[in-house]
């Protein structure tokens, strides 16, 4: 009975977790990290402040853990479709294509999330490992069909520069520019090997 008790608690604290930094992303997404406070998430999740500074009671903690579950959201997907993309390496660039398509598209507000606390990481030594973290996790799925650390790495960033520029008010319009773009990038990289 016990046991039961705990892993109840257990579920309602990570759900708790997941409302709360849900909320944090759709504030950053859509307001920019400067809005990201204790107070606008509460609200935004409609909890106590209590609630909020009891999982993240630090401002830095919250915006790591946001940055981390924005991340983790686009990272877990991409993850997935490179992994079924594994049979068949021919498939990747139009594979990434697509998805950076959606993160400009369906994806928009985890997607500004996440750039959002790349450019807060240049001012806040609390964000660095976790955008290290991102870039390495992307750079090591990339590895494989590059087959070079410095091309991965080199992919990683164009990409980034990419979907960046694709988020511009302008841009989003044309998710299909975006989709040749990286699978040429992705496709040229492969041929120079």
């Amino acid at each position: 009975m016990t046991q039961n008790v705990a892993d109840g608690r257990l579920a309602r604290g990570e759900a708790r977790r997941k409302l709360l930094l849900d909320a944090a992303v759709g504030i950053v997404g859509e307001r920019g990290v400067g809005a990201l406070t204790h107070r606008a998430v509460a609200a935004a999740a409609d909890v106590s402040l209590a609630s909020v500074t009891y999982h993240y009671p630090s401002i830095d903690d919250l915006r790591r853990s946001t940055f981390e579950h924005a991340g983790s959201r686009i990272g877990l997907e991409f993850l997935a479709l490179v992994t079924r993309a594994a049979a068949d390496p021919d498939a990747l660039p139009d594979i990434c294509g697509d998805f950076t398509a959606r993160l400009v598209t369906e994806r928009r507000t985890d997607t500004i999330a996440v750039f959002e606390m790349i450019v807060a990481a240049a001012h806040d030594p609390e964000l660095g490992p976790v955008k290290r973290l991102l870039e390495q996790r992307l750079s090591r799925l990339l590895f494989s069909y590059v087959e070079s650390e410095a091309a991965a790495s080199t992919v990683t960033a164009a990409l980034q520069g990419l979907v960046l520029s694709a988020l511009a008010p302008d841009r989003a319009r044309d998710p299909g520019r975006l989709r040749e773009a990286v699978s040429d990038l992705i496709r040229r990289y492969r041929a120079a090997r």
